[in-house]
């Protein structure tokens, strides 16, 4: 699953939902918590995908991991 070595499991979140395209285990940027957040926002391809925690937890390679559900999208403001 993960091309360069073992994730750091804090900043791994599963996507339900959303475009065709868009990964389903998704890595925050640094500085980012998947345990810490109740909403996620993701860039993807002129839009953000918008999604919400569901306090499920999914298996991963190395532990669990929090799930988040696609809720809407949104145009990116040039």
């Amino acid at each position: 699953m993960w091309s360069d070595g073992l994730p750091d499991l804090d900043r791994v979140v599963v996507l339900r939902g959303g475009p065709h395209g868009l990964p389903r285990h998704y890595r925050l940027p640094l500085g980012h918590s998947g345990a810490e957040s109740a909403r996620l926002v993701v860039a993807y391809y002129g839009q953000h995908q918008h999604f919400e925690r569901t306090g499920e937890m999914e298996s991963t390679e190395g532990g669990r991991v929090p799930v988040f559900r696609w809720s809407y999208s949104t145009a990116i403001a040039e």
